[in-house]
Formats: structure tokens, C-alpha cells, sequence
């Protein structure tokens, strides 16, 4: 179908975009994913069973009416909105919805020269006039809100954010028809109403700190609708519900635009990480710790102990050392073979912003441990000379977040 083609070809280049992020040097990367207290607003394409109707024409010997249709065949496009908030940081409460008003005007009949109530012979009626009917004055309002509740889940891509919630809303349309023909005797009204409520899931790709592009599925749905026409002033109502079960309902693709403090925040990192990028640099420190003894009516002189400190960059998701990172692996080295007896600490850690407590508790290990081999294997030194601590994301030393993917080495 033309539609279904039209939805596939606007999710593919939002696909290609998450897979393109792969692509990026892992040092590269940086979090726009919102943060707690951010506001989204987006503007959406849908392809569903929205309510719609249309009031009969009052001058009919017999009226039907038909409740909604949920068949693919019978359902069509909106455009609408999405608002949504981030109570927490993996938690948004949403907001959507849609409206649009349509007026027609109306024209009265013109009459003929043909007589309505003859037999209708096409040699008698030659050359006449035929009577034109009158065009009727239509209104029609329809609107549609739901609201709901979505969980976030982060991935491996960077900025690609995964996500399922509940919805619930509710749709209405009224049209009313009125002929300016005296056998009219009023207007004709038909009205429609439906509840729905569905389970969702989708995902979210941040481009930038303030954009936003995405698309979602509902897995399942439920509808009520109720549907009732009034032919004439004076007749009865005509009802007719429905009960409608969907099964991916619902596709729907976004653009949208992120608000908040974090904007600014993430802007000023990607700032200083592009600078950190530019210039890769290790960290080496050399500290002096001074030691006292207390001895009765005695002070003991001051003892002087050398210190030296030293920190190892890694990618995100990487746990081998990189050359670029060497020179402070072999300070501490040094350090070791000139002080034999001095020891060396060695703590990984992980960044908050990726992963979860248990991949980040693993990834700091490991990277402490390809440390450790290295001053080992190549440098010589004695394992029980070394310290070894994992902390996963559970402390973070450093501001920037993607500074906090080390390992850092403190000998004394």
C-alpha cells in the first residue's frame, strides 16, 4: 500500500542515522540524552483510525449508520503534536494531540424549467432547464488528546534511547449539514466519539543537544467507539458502537526539540571535548605527603615521602591501554624501579552516562587489569607491588563525564 510504503520510507533514514553513530571514534562520543527536568516538544505524523464522520443528507427515504473501522484500508494521516517532561532522568510523562476545523459554505437551489413530478421523457424534457439542487452548509470540528507515561532505556549507541509506555486518549468529531430547500426541515448532525488506550514503544535519537528525531509502534491497542447520526430535526438518534483490538497500530514518526539546563551543559562539554581531543594529554602529577610521629615531650622531625600520580584515558567501551596513553604507565614505572620500596594504587572507573552498574563495574575492572599487565609484562614489576580497585560508576572523580572512563595510578 502507498501509506505503508510512505511510513517505511520515513523510518529508514531515521535507522540509518543510529547506525551511522557506530561509526564515530568512541572518544568522540558525546551525551545528549535528556537529564531530569527537560521539556520535548515534537511535531508527529501518524498513520491511524482517527475518528471521523459525516452527517447524512436530510432529504433520504432510509438512513444507515456504521460504527469505526480499524482496518488498514480505512485509516489515513495526521499530523499532530508532543509534548512531553522528564520527571526523572529515564521517566517522561507525554502529551499529544491534534485539531482541525473545516467550514463549507452553502448555495441555494436553482429551479429548471423541468417538472420534478413529470414522467421524465428525454423527448419531451429536450432543451430544458434542469433544476439544481442546493449544496448544504457544513461544519466540521474534530480533535484528539492522549496522554501517557514513558521508561527510557539507554543503549550502546551513543545518544540512541530506547523507550515503552502506556497511552490513553480520547478522539471526537462533530459535522452538521444544513439545505437551504423548503422540503429541509432542519440540519443533519452526525457525531462520533472514541476512547483508546495502548501499549507503546519507539525510540528516540538525539542529533544534537536541543534535536531530536524518533518513531514509535503501538504493540497493542484498544478502542471504543461510538457513532450517532440525526438525520432530521425531529427524528431519532441512529447509534452504533464498536470494540476494535489492534496489534502494531498506530506507526508514527517525529521531529522534535529538547529544553533544559542540560542543553547548556552538554554544549560547554562537547566544547571542551573537542579541545581534548585536539591535544591528547596524560595527567602526571608529582605529590609530596608528609608523615609525623608524635613522641613523648618530643617532637619527631618532619619525614618527607616522594609521591607520584598518574592517569590513563580510555574510549568508551574500551578497556585495552592506548599508545597515546603510555607515557603515564611507564612515570609510574619508573617511579617504582627508582623507590623500591614504594608501592602503587591502581582504581578503574566508568562514566555514569553509559551502560548499567553491572557493565561499568566489569569495564573497570578489566581496564585496571590491562594496567596491571602492562607494568608486569613490559616493565617488570612485581604484582605485589600493585593495588588493584574497581569502582565502577559507583564514584566519579572528574566533572566531565567522559573523563571518568579511567584508570588512575597513585604511587607512594
Amino acid at each position: 500500500m502507498k501509506i505503508q510504503r510512505l511510513i517505511l520510507l520515513a523510518v529508514i533514514p531515521m535507522l540509518s542515522l543510529t547506525v551511522s553513530a557506530q561509526d564515530k571514534k568512541a572518544c568522540g562520543a558525546k551525551d545528549f540524552t535528556p537529564k531530569k527536568g527537560d521539556f520535548t516538544l515534537a511535531l508527529t505524523l501518524g498513520y491511524n483510525s482517527y475518528t471521523d464522520i459525516k452527517a447524512p443528507s436530510g432529504l433520504e427515504s432510509s438512513y444507515e449508520v456504521k460504527a469505526l473501522s480499524t482496518n488498514w484500508s480505512d485509516k489515513q494521516l495526521m499530523v499532530g503534536f508532543e509534548a512531553g517532561w522528564f520527571f526523572k532522568d529515564l521517566w517522561k510523562l507525554n502529551l499529544g494531540g491534534g485539531f482541525n476545523f473545516t467550514g463549507n459554505p452553502g448555495y441555494a437551489s436553482v429551479p429548471g424549467t423541468i417538472d420534478d413530478e413529470s414522467t421524465y421523457d428525454p423527448m419531451e424534457n429536450m432543451g430544458q432547464i434542469p433544476n439544481y439542487r442546493a449544496v448544504g452548509s457544513a461544519q466540521t470540528m474534530n480533535f484528539n488528546v492522549s496522554a501517557g507515561v514513558d521508561r527510557y532505556f539507554k543503549t550502546k549507541v551513543p545518544n540512541l534511547m530506547l523507550y515503552s509506555g502506556l497511552r490513553v486518549g480520547m478522539a471526537y468529531c462533530n459535522n452538521q449539514v444544513k439545505y437551504d430547500e423548503y422540503e429541509s426541515l432542519g440540519k443533519s448532525v452526525g457525531e462520533a466519539w472514541n476512547l483508546r488506550g495502548a501499549l507503546t514503544m519507539g525510540f528516540d535519537y538525539f542529533v544534537m543537544p536541543g534535536m531530536y528525531v524518533g518513531a514509535q509502534i503501538d504493540p497493542m491497542a484498544y478502542t471504543y467507539n461510538m457513532t450517532t447520526l440525526k438525520p432530521q430535526e425531529g427524528l431519532s438518534n441512529l447509534d452504533a458502537d464498536s470494540h476494535n483490538f489492534g496489534f502494531l497500530a498506530a506507526p508514527t514518526v517525529k521531529v522534535g526539540f529538547k529544553f533544559g539546563k542540560s542543553n547548556k551543559k552538554q554544549l560547554q562539554a562537547l566544547a571542551e571535548m573537542r579541545k581534548q581531543m585536539a591535544t591528547p594529554r596524560v595527567e602526571i602529577r608529582e605529590v609530596v605527603r608528609v608523615d609525623t610521629v608524635e613522641v613523648v615531650k618530643e617532637v619527631a622531625p618532619q619525614k618527607t615521602v616522594r609521591g607520584m600520580t598518574a592517569n590513563v584515558l580510555f574510549g568508551l567501551n574500551k578497556t585495552a591501554v592506548a599508545k597515546d596513553q603510555m607515557p603515564g604507565v611507564e612515570a609510574i614505572a619508573n617511579y617504582l624501579k627508582k623507590y623500591p620500596e614504594a608501592k602503587a594504587s591502581v582504581s578503574g572507573y566508568s562514566d555514569k552516562a553509559t551502560g548499567t552498574a553491572a557493565i561499568n563495574e566489569r569495564l573497570a575492572n578489566e581496564r585496571a587489569q590491562s594496567v596491571v599487565k602492562v607494568l608486569k609484562e613490559k616493565y617488570g614489576i612485581d604484582e605485589s607491588r600493585l593495588q588493584v580497585a574497581a569502582w565502577g560508576d559507583a564514584e566519579q572523580p572528574f566533572s566531565n563525564n567522559d573523563w571518568n572512563r579511567v584508570v588512575i595510578m597513585i604511587a607512594e
